[in-house]
C-alpha cells in the first residue's frame, strides 16, 4: 500500500506530534461547502464532508439518553476519524493525487503525489447535522478548532425548500429524512424532535418553508447557547462566521479563517475566493409575503439575535 505522511506519526526531528482536528458545522444551506472547497486548496489539510458520521448520531446525543450512551457516540465519532486516516481510501495514490489536483504543491508535490505520498497537519470535518449538538462535537473533539458559519434563516429556508423539497407532508410520514431521524407520532404525520411540545398542531398546519426555518432556529439556538458560553469564547477555538460578511467581502474574511486554523493562503485559495458571489442573498424575498412574515414569527429571536431582523 502507498504510504502517505502524516504528522501525527513523526515529525522531521523524529518527533511525535499530533493531526490537530477541526470542525466547519453551519445549519444545511448556509455556506458550508463553498467553505469547505476553499479550505480544501490548503495543500496540508485533509477535508472531508459528512462520511464518517450519520446525521442521526448528532440527533440521538441531544436526546435525554444515560452519559455512558452519550460518551460512547463521541468516542465512536473520534475513532471514525482516526480510522479514516488509516484507510485505503485516504492512504492512497489517487487520493494524493486528487489532492494535489484541489491543491497544488508544486512539481515537488506532484511527483510525492504520483508515489501515494503526502503531508496532512489538519483534518477538517463538516456534518451540517452537527449542528443540532455543538457540545457533541467537544465531547468528541475537545481541542478542535471549530468554525461556525451562519446564514439568514429565511434564505436558508427558501434555499432547502427549493433545491431539497424538505419537510413535506409525505416526508412527514416516516422518520427517514435527514431532517428528522426522530420524531412523535401526531396524526398520520410524525413532527420532529426539534419542534417544541405543545406546538405540533402549528408546526403541521404551516408550509414546509416555514417548518424549514422551524429547524434552522432550533440549529443556530443551539449553536448560539453553546458559543456564547464563557468558556467557550476563552478557549478562542470557535470562530463565528457569516456567510453574507464572507460573500461580500471574501478576501477580508477568508483571511480571517486561514488565520483562525493557523495557514497560510495559496494561489488556489485566492482563486476560490474570488468565486464567492452574493447573488443567493435575500432571494426568500421572491416568496409569499404570508409565508416570510410567518416564518420570521417563529424565527424572530434568532433572526433578531443574528442581526437578520
Amino acid at each position: 500500500m502507498e504510504v502517505t505522511e502524516l504528522i501525527d506519526l513523526q515529525d522531521k526531528k523524529g518527533k511525535t506530534s499530533t493531526i490537530d482536528h477541526s470542525v466547519v458545522l453551519g445549519s444545511p444551506r448556509s455556506g458550508t461547502t463553498y467553505l469547505m472547497r476553499l479550505l480544501n486548496t490548503l495543500p496540508y489539510c485533509e477535508c472531508l464532508i459528512g462520511t464518517l458520521i450519520s446525521s442521526s448520531i448528532p440527533q440521538i446525543a441531544k436526546q435525554d439518553i444515560p452519559q455512558e450512551i452519550y460518551n460512547s457516540l463521541a468516542v465512536g465519532f473520534e475513532r471514525s476519524i482516526d480510522a479514516y486516516l488509516h484507510s485505503g481510501r485516504f492512504l492512497s495514490r489517487a487520493a494524493a493525487l486528487q489532492k494535489w489536483m484541489n491543491a497544488p504543491s508544486g512539481f515537488g508535490g506532484l511527483v510525492k503525489a504520483m508515489k501515494g505520498k503526502r503531508t496532512v497537519r489538519r483534518m477538517i470535518y463538516k456534518e451540517p447535522f452537527l449542528s443540532f449538538a455543538p457540545d457533541f462535537v467537544d465531547k468528541a473533539l475537545p481541542d478542535s478548532q471549530v468554525i461556525h458559519i451562519y446564514r439568514d434563516g429565511r434564505d436558508v429556508a427558501n434555499s432547502l425548500v427549493r433545491t431539497y423539497n424538505v419537510l413535506t407532508d409525505e416526508s412527514l410520514t416516516s422518520l427517514n429524512a435527514s431532517e428528522m431521524r426522530l420524531g412523535r407520532k401526531y396524526d398520520h404525520r410524525y413532527v420532529p424532535w426539534w419542534v417544541e411540545i405543545g406546538e405540533e398542531e402549528r408546526f403541521l398546519q404551516a408550509p414546509p418553508y416555514v417548518r424549514a426555518i422551524w429547524m434552522w432556529k432550533y440549529m443556530v439556538g443551539c449553536c448560539r447557547d453553546y458559543y456564547e458560553s464563557e468558556e467557550v469564547k476563552r478557549s478562542g477555538r470557535v470562530m463565528l462566521l457569516k456567510y453574507e460578511d464572507l460573500m461580500h467581502d471574501p478576501f477580508k474574511y477568508g483571511m480571517a479563517v486561514l488565520e483562525h486554523f493557523n495557514e497560510e493562503p495559496t494561489p488556489a485559495y485566492k482563486k476560490m475566493l474570488e468565486k464567492a458571489h452574493a447573488k443567493s442573498i435575500g432571494k426568500h424575498k421572491k416568496r409569499d409575503p404570508k409565508e416570510i412574515s410567518e416564518a420570521e414569527e417563529v424565527a424572530r429571536e434568532e433572526l433578531e439575535f443574528y442581526g437578520y431582523l
